[in-house]
């Protein structure tokens, strides 16, 4: 591989950083910069020819890497001062990823089993979400408390969560962080590495292995499930792609319910962050600027993947 080759992976490789803000697909971002295939090949070739394999993923890796620990961080900052707005734009990011998904099932229709589907995925996602909610509001469980105490039942949650995340990074469309959202782990993800704080690592030093061990445990589960999806998924769309995309699409429409309803959304007072207290009116205006932004620079992004293909 050429110096100029490597570079321009590493620069592709951090494009997909955007898929860590919840809503954008980083397989569709991958298709737009054209690493999608490239990706998934080395990912699957790492069995057959594991050097090779590692030496094409390497800058891809590296890139992806360093843009997904910026983007992180301006999250972080940005979602502690203007949660509603943030999140605003998450919904508009998701909600504008549905009509590339709807692509693949358009030609079947509607009928009572895609219903049912995208019926049942919408009551799965948007369940996640408001059981989180309900969970702090009345039994106080924290997931943020839950980091900080890392029971070990945790490091086995932080795997599965990474396989899962893992899996839906790979079907252009779906976002994995914006799993990780509705799944209450985004925001205390995000925490185990704040640089403020009784709780941050530099100030409590107590936390530093129990933060490398979850790190590497969702590390592991993230590779594991790339692994596993660069063949199953493949299975799948190929044997099974109206049921698969029609689960899928009502698990996204639900995942904007769960943006909206969730731990996150509650402050550590139990008052919800659209309180009056924390949320301005006048934010509100800008938070529906930010829902159709995101919608309709979504749709772009939609447009120049199709462009690709």
């Amino acid at each position: 591989m050429s110096a100029k080759e490597w570079f321009g992976d590493l620069a592709r490789g951090s494009a997909l950083g955007l898929g860590m803000v919840p809503g954008v697909s980083a397989g569709t971002v991958g298709i737009v910069v054209n690493v999608y295939d490239k990706l998934i090949g080395g990912i699957s070739g790492l069995r057959k020819a594991f050097w090779k394999s590692v030496k094409t993923l390497l800058p891809i890796g590296i890139g992806a890497v360093l843009a997904s620990l910026i983007v992180l961080f301006l999250v972080h900052k940005t979602f502690d001062y203007a949660p509603v707005l943030i999140i605003s734009l998450f919904a508009g990011l998701t909600i504008g990823s549905i009509p590339l998904l709807y692509d693949n099932v358009k030609e079947d229709g509607f009928n009572a089993r895609s219903i049912a589907l995208m019926v049942a995925g919408f009551v799965v996602a948007a369940s996640i979400g408001i059981l989180s909610a309900i969970s702090k509001l009345y039994w106080n469980f924290d997931l943020n408390s839950v980091f900080i105490e890392a029971p070990w039942w945790l490091y086995i949650l932080l795997f599965v969560a990474g396989f899962i995340t893992a899996i839906a990074c790979i079907v252009p469309g779906i976002s994995g962080s914006m799993i990780l959202f509705i799944l209450g782990l985004y925001n205390p993800i995000l925490n185990m590495y704040s640089l403020s704080g009784a709780d941050s690592i530099f100030n409590n030093h107590d936390r530093i292995l129990p933060v490398i061990g979850l790190t590497f445990v969702l590390a592991l589960g993230i590779l594991v499930g790339f692994v596993a999806a660069s063949t199953m998924m493949k299975t799948l769309i190929e044997k099974h792609k109206v049921v698969t995309f029609d689960l899928v699409i009502g698990f996204v429409s639900g995942s904007v319910v769960s943006m909206f309803a969730n731990q996150s959304m509650i402050a550590d007072s139990k008052v919800w962050v659209y309180s009056p207290d924390i949320t301005k009116p006048w934010m509100y205006a800008i938070a529906a600027v930010l829902l159709v932004a995101g919608f309709f620079g979504c749709l772009l992004l939609t447009k120049k993947t199709k462009e690709s293909h």
